[in-house]
């Protein structure tokens, strides 16, 4: 395909028309001049007259209709452009309709021995000059609003201008007959047409050049009409007389530029406000049912759906099934790797589910990161299973984001009608406790069983307990030491919390942990650790024990929260602790944006705490970033250390990190110490700290303390 091809492609369909009707008009101006001599007078004087009072009187129509589509709808949009287009046609308008009349009455100006000429010449002559000077100014600036009440003196204004532009142009010949006498009169026209061409010829220039990157079609639309009255204003210049062909010619063109123009004007003030209406319109009722990230239909149509779909499931008798899934550990993406990042796993989410549902209708997002599948027509239960199997398998390959993979994992639950209800609400509740049954192993699906709402109840009833526990003081600290290698020595000790609820019993961490931090009681329960733990050891201190570093983990919500520093602080200087003592344990997947944990992590460091990274080796940093944090200790995983005596993978992480610690002048400690051969696999590694039961389990504050002096440790 040719550039010239191309190119003629990559136009629009109204960029398409401008050429067209510069073509068209360029081409019948180049025939009139090859027949001018054969059609030069095919019109007698009278058929010549009634035809030019006729074409006259339409473009009379036509300005006061640009006058009326300007000024009179959609005042509350009104732009300059508009506004002034209108006032500037109010005067064109006058103008041609005093030529109309002047035509009509047979009106003349006597020169003496040249004889008479009629006055209609001049006043035709003015209004086309007055038209294009108007659109110049008006078009080649920049368009702004404009506030109705400006209207009234404008439209005054350009009324009293257009009288006297007409009383002008009438009397002007009489009052000063030496100007406008015999060649005088030719001379002042033909000046008058030949600037009219030049500034339509400007004004083309410049709206096509002012508007290269992006040509609207009004726009494009007002530089067809001055196409026109440039090949009418050419015809005016070689005519040689006013009842010739060329002047008709040059009429007719001028009623074309009037058409075009109205065409643009009636765009810019009701087709294109009326499209945005509509369009908006059609926005709204598409988001009043649809998710806009991901275009899915929403919660408000997956209910009404759902609702049709069981009346058709009762009357034909066949099972359907509602899934609820939902993307796991979903909030820790969101925090570690931002909100856009977030979105774009949930668009990619939203396409690999439309492709594989049979029905692309029938899955819908219920808000956040939760999604909704209607299979109706099933008839086993089994279609369901199966169905979910696939839903699995589908994530088991990478989502691709930038030039990176990422691995997800979901959790969903199945309902069935009418084994597990027979009502929206029914289904939807038995298929989000199905999902949250499934979310306790990640990565699973499950069918709702009647034992699992007593499971959910259970869940429900631990969230309002875990929020008055607080309260009424049923969190326990304990305190686990932390051994240097070489000398034996504790060096410290890290604090953990646990929950003695008052009828259930001691309850293990990994129950309440994870619930906390879905509602977001990690912070005041996060900030009530903080604060213990550096009581305590100040109290210790107080007490004559060695002085150690308190090791108090920080949780992703924490990390993130609002005024952290001034909080860490604060909680310093209300305990009296020595911030050289404390030290606050990040993960890994809080160092992901990196500008933010190391602003964060440097004012930390500057209220003089230490800095160290838990659970090494099961995140997602980056070692390139690794070297820009403000950190002083790596924490290997015990999932590491645990087998390393049998996994020569894991020895082989373990060596690796440690070497990479000692490259970067950190200090290792390995979590999860058991027995004495992983203690010397350690120390051959160069691994400066440690803990575990090998040491010490995580005892209460009294028992630590009777602890060092029993083991002579400190």
């Amino acid at each position: 395909m040719s550039s010239s091809s191309q190119s003629i492609r990559m136009m629009s369909r109204s960029e398409l028309k401008t050429v067209g009707a510069a073509a068209a008009a360029g081409a019948s101006f180049l025939l009139l001049l090859l027949l001018r001599r054969d059609v030069y007078t095919v019109f007698d004087a009278e058929s010549y007259l009634m035809m030019h009072i006729i074409i006259k009187f339409f473009s009379f129509a036509m300005c006061f209709s640009i006058v009326f589509l300007g000024a009179i709808f959609f005042v509350h949009t009104l732009s300059r452009q508009r506004l002034y287009s209108a006032a500037l046609f109010l005067v064109v308008g006058m103008m041609e309709l005093c030529e109309a009349l002047t035509t009509w009455g047979g009106l003349s100006i006597p020169f003496g021995e040249q004889g008479e000429i009629s006055l209609y010449s001049l006043v035709s002559a003015s209004g086309q000059l007055v038209m294009a000077l108007g659109i110049l100014l008006i078009f080649t600036r920049e368009d702004k609003q404009q506030m109705a009440p400006v209207r009234l003196l404008l439209f005054s204004s350009a009324l009293a201008g257009g009288i006297a532009l007409c009383v002008l142009a009438s009397q002007a010949p009489r009052m000063f007959p030496l100007v406008f006498g015999g060649e005088g009169y030719i001379m002042m026209r033909e000046t008058c047409q030949l600037i009219t061409i030049v500034l339509l010829i400007l004004t083309i220039f410049m709206i096509m050049y002012r508007n290269r990157a992006d040509k609207p079609q009004a726009l494009l639309l007002i530089v067809q009409g001055l196409l026109f009255f440039l090949f009418a204003s050419l015809q005016f210049m070689i005519s040689s007389a006013d009842g010739d062909t060329d002047m008709l010619a040059g009429q007719l063109y001028n009623l074309l530029g009037y058409y075009y123009l109205l065409r643009g004007i009636y765009y810019v003030t009701l087709e294109e406000p009326h499209r945005r209406h509509r369009q908006a319109e059609e926005r709204i009722n598409f988001l009043a049912y649809h998710d806009e990230l991901t275009g899915l239909s929403n919660r408000r149509l997956f209910q009404e759906r759902l609702g049709e779909e069981l009346v058709r499931a009762r009357s034909s008798g066949k099972k359907m099934a509602v899934i609820l899934l939902d993307i796991d550990r979903f909030k820790t993406i969101n925090d570690t790797l931002g909100h856009s990042f977030g979105d774009q796993i949930l668009s990619a989410v939203a396409g690999r589910l439309q492709r594989i549902v049979p029905y692309p209708n029938c899955v819908f997002r219920m808000g956040g990161d939760e999604f909704t599948i209607i299979l109706p027509y099933l008839r086993l239960p089994e279609e369901a299973i199966q169905t979910a199997e696939a839903l699995m398998r589908l994530f088991h390959s990478p989502i691709a984001i930038g030039e990176a993979d990422y691995h997800i994992t979901i959790s969903l639950g199945i309902s069935l009608y009418p084994d597990d209800g027979d009502s929206v609400e029914q289904l939807v509740k038995n298929a989000d406790v199905a999902m949250y049954s499934a979310k306790a192993q990640r990565n699973d699906f499950k069918r709702f069983t009647p034992q699992m709402n007593e499971r959910a109840g259970e869940r429900l009833a631990l969230e309002n307990d875990l929020r008055r526990a607080l309260e009424h003081t049923q969190f326990k600290m304990n305190y686990q030491p932390l051994v240097e290698l070489e000398t034996g020595r504790v060096v410290g000790v890290e604090a953990l919390v646990r929950w003695q609820h008052p009828q259930r019993g001691m309850i293990p961490p990994g129950d309440f942990i994870p619930l906390s931090e879905e509602t977001g009681f990690i912070l005041p329960l996060g900030e009530w650790v903080l604060r213990e733990a550096c009581r305590q050891n100040k109290q210790w201190q107080d007490e004559g024990l060695p002085k150690m570093m308190m090791s108090v983990n920080l949780s992703m919500r924490q990390f993130k929260q609002y005024k952290l520093v001034e909080r860490v602080a604060a909680i310093l200087r209300e305990t009296g602790l020595e911030a050289r003592y404390l030290e606050l344990e990040i993960t890994e997947s809080m160092t992901t944006e990196v500008d933010y944990a190391v602003e964060t992590l440097t004012r930390l460091k500057a209220l003089g705490v230490r800095i160290s990274v838990d659970d090494f080796g099961t995140g997602y940093s980056s070692l390139i970033y690794l070297k820009r944090l403000p950190i002083d200790k790596l924490k290997i995983d015990r999932s590491f250390v645990s087998d390393v005596m049998h996994d020569s993978n894991d020895a082989a992480i373990v060596s690796t990190i440690a070497a990479m610690a000692k490259h970067l002048k950190l200090r290792i400690t390995a979590e999860g110490v058991e027995d004495a051969a992983q203690l010397e696999f350690l120390r051959r590694q160069q691994c400066e700290e440690a803990q575990g039961y090998f040491f010490g389990r995580p005892m209460p504050p009294t028992d630590f303390a009777a602890w060092l002096q029993q083991h002579k440790l400190v």
